[in-house]
């Protein structure tokens, strides 16, 4: 089973002139039993504002969406696991927030396991998701993953990338994407 402390605990390829994809990786918090347990996600880094503690007063949930008063601000907390499992608001192992902005600018709020990852990915690392196998397990938010390998012979990560721009990923295919906005 892949956790998320099997992620790297350090900064790859920091250099600036990179082609590498800067992303913030992370793991959902209570999917351990569904067909997700042995993936990551991963938003880019520009779309990240930055990554909280879970607040007491969490968000009321329907069918994965809610939302949380946040300072002078209300959220949209986005709930992944709703697509894989049913959560039980009052056994939810979620640590950590993630807040992010949507392609329209909205800030929302991910509740996530433990806190995020920094990681650049080589793009060629990167490849499509095919359609049946989203269409399937619920994953029409996403249409590509990286496959990023690790030292010491452990399982390569597989990372779901969440909310990016082909461009950005170097990808000029005709597949059908839904990004999450």
């Amino acid at each position: 089973m892949l956790t998320s402390s099997l992620l790297p605990k350090r900064f790859f390829s920091l250099n600036e002139d990179s082609d590498n994809i800067r992303t913030i990786v992370f793991a959902l918090a209570d999917i351990e039993q569904t067909s997700m347990a042995n993936y990551l996600f991963a938003l880019p880094v520009e779309a990240v504002e930055k990554a909280i503690v879970y607040p007491a007063n969490r968000a009321t949930l329907k069918d994965g969406i809610g939302m949380m008063n946040f300072g002078s601000q209300t959220l949209t907390i986005v709930d992944l696991r709703q697509k894989f499992t049913t959560i039980d608001t009052d056994c939810d192992s979620s640590k950590f927030l993630v807040l992010f902005h949507t392609q329209a600018g909205e800030l929302c709020g991910l509740p996530i396991q433990d806190a995020p990852v920094l990681l650049d990915i080589d793009p060629a690392m990167i490849r499509s998701i095919p359609l049946a196998y989203r269409e399937v397990n619920q994953l029409s938010f996403v249409s590509h993953m990286a496959i990023v390998p690790q030292e010491n012979g452990l399982e390569p990560l597989q990372i779901l990338l969440l909310g990016f721009d082909r461009s950005l990923i170097g990808l000029n295919d005709n597949s059908n994407a839904s990004y999450l906005n």
